[in-house]
């Protein structure tokens, strides 16, 4: 499900934009490409943004940073998210473009951009810069070339000041600082979602052949085997927590269907879940 989006361009690039999710989404990928850095604010409603390493949850009212890279939007774990769609306004920082904005040489100097994704502190001032944004989303007449650009130097200035940058050259050139991913670290961030091979490979950056090759190089079995084997043996240590409901187990294990993890489960150790549990609790008290 794309969400809805309403944009302010500049030559042909998105700079600004509104993205409202609709309540039922599950999981989509960032709608910018993947040279570029992006801000946003959650004006309302909260999700979580995945990336590689990382699974940043954000509530209404939340600003976050994002560097150049492979992500996606998801929905909060079921039952906690707010029934209302999300609204969110967004910024794209493009190096070619935004290196030209400064005359300054840049340099990173001892300023940290050690993050891929980060929430960064809001304050009046942002929120009236955003709530200044949203002006230019209800008066379009109003967004020429000329405003967008200003408004986005403005707030590249405003970030480097409420992110404690000595410059806004070191902080741009932070922006454009690019993380370095090792693949097995991708793999066991993301071990109990419940992301397909092809999402996986997204988030890897490669293509779906390539991802099965280098699985099968680096765990010596297949995907599907070895995520499926880490599923199952999280899920069998959960079950210890009498007081964990088994469909909060599946949950947390990556299963979107209770019936199929029930299936996996009970081809595996020979027994549903329910009945591994009621064993093991019966186990722990005799002995």
């Amino acid at each position: 499900m794309i969400p809805e989006r309403q944009k302010l361009e500049y030559k042909g690039q998105v700079i600004f934009d509104k993205l409202i999710f609709k309540k039922h989404f599950d999981r989509l990928p960032k709608l910018y490409g993947e040279n570029e850095a992006c801000f946003m604010f959650l004006k309302n409603g909260n999700l979580t943004l995945r990336t590689p390493t990382n699974q940043l949850n954000l509530l209404e009212g939340d600003m976050m940073l994002a560097k150049c890279g492979n992500y996606y939007f998801e929905k909060k774990k079921p039952g906690t998210e707010k029934s209302e769609n999300v609204l969110a306004i967004n910024a794209y920082f493009y190096p070619e473009l935004i290196r030209t904005f400064f005359d300054d040489d840049f340099e990173i100097k001892e300023f940290s951009s050690n993050y891929d994704s980060k929430k960064i502190q809001s304050n009046s001032i942002l929120v009236s810069f955003v709530d200044s944004i949203s002006l230019l989303f209800d008066n379009p007449a109003l967004a020429t070339n000329n405003m967008i650009i200003t408004k986005l130097k403005e707030l590249l200035i405003l970030l480097s000041k409420s992110e404690q940058a000595s410059s806004v050259n070191q902080f741009v050139n932070s922006l454009f600082d690019p993380i370095e991913y090792e693949f097995g670290k991708i793999i066991e961030s993301n071990l109990y979602s419940n992301l397909t091979l092809k999402e996986f490979s997204h988030l890897c950056g490669v293509s779906s052949s390539t991802f099965m090759r280098k699985f099968r190089k680096v765990y010596k079995q297949s995907p599907n085997k070895y995520i499926l084997s880490k599923k199952l043996e999280k899920a069998s240590e959960l079950l210890f927590i009498e007081s964990k409901p088994i469909s909060e187990i599946a949950w947390e294990c990556g299963f979107n269907s209770i019936p199929y993890f029930n299936t996996v489960f009970t081809k595996t150790y020979g027994i549903p879940p329910s009945i591994f549990r009621m064993n093991r609790l019966s186990k722990n008290v005799n002995e």
